[in-house]
């Protein structure tokens, strides 16, 4: 996985971004009901920024509903924050604001809702809900939030959600074929082979049968993808978090004999791990973008801001 790969699509993406499948899998998740005939259209977020800020899908139903979806293995704790840029820079791009906002007349806009569909191997009910309001520091008990975006998390893990899975058969075929796939790394194969026996135990089964016939050549890349960029933050998070603890242990310790008094040796010694903290987070993101994860996902891993990452990949 080299620094300049572009990034593609992923299965998810491919299997329910045509206009009728998104529209099926809304109706399932929500257990709401359009005609086949309802408008929709497909708006999905893709390089819009430099920091590659993207999403699984996003649509518009009607002209009334935008509804952005997100597939995680990895559940994401900022994805409220997350869904708040994807959905403030949507509305900037379809509704032409500019010196709109300034004017009396009100914009009319789609009403938001937001949808994690989680296939992690954490532990995690059938549904839930993540609010941007568990993030804000300052918040009183039963204090309403100024400011408040709540995401749905369906969990889609084959066994979960049964009767949803048996409503839409390309989320239930997804399910099998994800968990089919982590059956055999379990078993002790490698990625390549685990993606290629899942294939074709799902074509004998008749499992996403048509899909697998179309992009069968390219699905190894798809998962490859998104099991390498998960496989390298969790490497480097780990290996860089040991990294600048260690320095920053080090320097405490030096700052410590230089003050030469047991209180300064404590105080240098809880400034250093401060310091090797922060140092950590920017050895991993420097490894991250060394494997040519896109920085907003860097931003999200290791806790710091998209500008800082950005500056780091210009030095590096």
């Amino acid at each position: 996985m080299g620094a300049n790969r572009e990034y593609k699509d992923s299965i998810f993406r491919v299997l329910f971004k045509a206009p009728e499948k998104a529209l099926k899998l809304y109706c399932d998740i929500t257990g709401r009901s359009y005609e086949k005939s309802t408008a929709v259209e497909i708006k999905t977020l893709d390089n819009v920024l430099l920091s590659k800020l993207r999403n699984d899908l996003a649509f518009i139903i009607e002209g009334k509903l935008v509804v952005i979806i997100e597939h995680q293995s990895t559940l994401n704790k900022n994805m409220p924050l997350r869904s708040l840029r994807y959905v403030l820079m949507f509305y900037e791009f379809n509704n032409e604001l500019g010196e709109a906002l300034y004017k009396e007349k009100q914009i009319k806009l789609p009403k938001p809702e937001f949808y994690v569909l989680f296939n992690g191997k954490q532990p995690y009910p059938n549904r839930g809900v993540m609010c941007l309001s568990d993030a804000f520091l300052g918040m009183e008990a039963d204090e309403q939030p100024g400011l408040e975006l709540i995401v749905n998390v369906v969990n889609i893990n084959y066994g979960k959600n049964v009767d949803l899975l048996e409503k839409n058969a390309d989320l239930r075929g997804y399910s099998i074929f994800v968990a089919k796939v982590y059956e055999g790394l379990n078993e002790g194969k490698k990625l390549a082979d685990a993606i290629r026996n899942a294939v074709e135990e799902c074509l004998k089964e008749g499992i996403l049968t048509e899909f697998l016939k179309m992009h069968g050549n390219e699905v190894e890349v798809m998962f490859s993808m998104i099991y390498d960029e998960e496989k390298a933050i969790r490497y480097a998070r780990e290996e860089g978090m040991e990294e600048g603890i260690e320095k920053g242990r080090e320097e405490g310790i030096e700052k410590g004999r230089e003050e030469g008094m047991e209180k300064g040796m404590e105080k240098g010694m809880e400034k250093g791990m401060e310091k090797g903290m922060e140092k950590g987070k920017e050895e991993m993101a420097k490894k991250l973008l060394a494997n040519g994860i896109p920085p907003d996902i860097i931003a999200q891993s290791a806790g710091l801001p998209i500008e800082h990452i950005q500056s780091l990949a210009n030095t590096g």
